[in-house]
């Protein structure tokens, strides 16, 4: 699956450890998931089994 900033935060939470993803920079299979939260944005890091990481930024939706 390729990961970046236009999929949906639901789609980004629902991504399971050793699934396989990529983005233009890295690619394998997810080792580890961290999700840093601040007043602006959900930033998701997938640590992958290669050692590289993709990083995903979403700005969060306020109502």
């Amino acid at each position: 699956m390729i990961v970046n900033d236009d999929l949906p935060t639901s789609t980004l939470l629902e991504l399971k450890l050793g699934q396989y993803i990529e983005n233009a920079d890295a690619s394998g299979k997810i080792a580890k998931i961290e999700i840093q939260e601040t007043d602006e944005f959900l930033q998701f890091l997938f640590g992958l089994d290669n050692q590289k990481q993709i990083v995903v930024r979403k700005l969060k939706q306020v109502c």
